[in-house]
Order: structure tokens, then C-alpha cells, then sequence
């Protein structure tokens, strides 16, 4: 049985305290058949009006110990609350930026049924690569007491562009 007391860094969020151990393992899953639109109003050029794309998202998850019964990282038929996650947000949604000056007719085309709005900060590829990462860090180390955490996102808005965002090490700023 491994000692679970004794991890290198012990930090505090919202959850409790977080418990990092170096990352000896990781998996990735992919994601994908997510299609969104969303807009980056402050943008220049064509970007700031609604467009839309297929998203996918790669996620890395990174453990210390495997899981003593099975040897997993995670088993992925216990990511189906993370799918369910994902679809939420980003499956025929509209995403528009909380500070966009047309917020408030987003919001009654979204109270009308025109379109499923989500309000997120960023809009973009990186605000979602950062959105996944923390919600989807926040359930698996719910759901693994802390021994799994995302290490990486992949988000990809189509098979040439993507952004990555990865997980800040412990202690480090954000």
C-alpha cells in the first residue's frame, strides 16, 4: 500500500488542499466532435463577427502513483463525466465574451432560443484551453483525491491551428 502522506509539495485552492506529486505518468485523451461559434468582438478583422468551428481537445492527465488495482493513470471509461463536461460548453453553443459590447442581444437571442449562450471570459482557443483545464482539473482531482491532474490541453479549432495550454508547475504563479 503506498503512503499517500508523504507528497513533495502541498498546495491550497478552492477544493481543499492539492496534493502534487511529480507527474512519472500521464495519458492523453482526445475530445473531439465539439461544434461551437463564438466571436472575438475586440478583434480588427474577420474574427469579430460569429463564426464558428469544430473543436477538439486534447487533454494530458499526469499522476505520481498509478492506481494500486489497476495500474491506470485514469481509466478512461471514468471520463465520461468529463465528455458530458465538454458538451456542455462547447456542443451547439454560442460563446460570447463577458465585457462584449453586444452582450445583452446575445442574451435575449439566448433567452429566446435562438442560440444556447455561454458567457466565458476569453472566447477564443486559449480562454477554452484554460476553461478546460481548470474545470476538468478540478473534477479528476475530485474524483482521484487529489492523485491525478490535467497536465495539458490541446484545443484545436480545426487539423492546422491549435493552442496549448499548460498546467503551471506547483508554486508557480498563474
Amino acid at each position: 500500500m503506498t503512503d499517500h502522506s508523504a507528497r513533495p509539495t502541498t498546495l491550497t485552492d478552492e477544493a481543499g488542499p492539492v496534493h502534487h506529486s511529480p507527474a512519472r505518468f500521464s495519458v492523453t485523451k482526445l475530445f473531439d466532435d465539439l461544434p461551437c461559434t463564438h466571436r472575438s468582438w475586440a478583434h480588427g478583422g474577420k474574427c469579430s463577427f460569429l463564426h464558428g468551428y469544430e473543436r477538439s481537445f486534447e487533454i494530458e492527465f499526469g499522476c505520481g502513483e498509478l492506481e494500486p488495482k489497476t495500474g491506470f493513470v485514469i481509466d478512461f471509461g471514468d471520463l465520461k463525466e468529463v465528455r458530458a463536461l465538454l458538451q456542455a460548453q462547447f456542443d451547439h453553443t454560442t460563446l460570447i465574451a463577458a465585457d462584449d459590447p453586444h452582450r445583452e442581444l446575445f442574451e435575449d437571442l439566448g433567452r429566446s432560443g435562438v442560440i444556447d449562450l455561454r458567457i466565458m471570459d476569453h472566447t477564443g482557443m486559449e480562454g477554452a484551453a484554460e476553461w478546460v483545464h481548470d474545470q476538468v482539473d478540478r473534477l479528476v482531482r475530485e474524483r482521484t483525491v487529489g492523485r491525478v491532474r490535467v497536465l495539458r490541453v490541446v484545443a484545436r479549432e480545426s487539423r492546422k491551428n491549435a493552442v496549448v495550454f499548460r498546467a503551471p508547475d506547483p508554486g508557480e504563479p498563474r
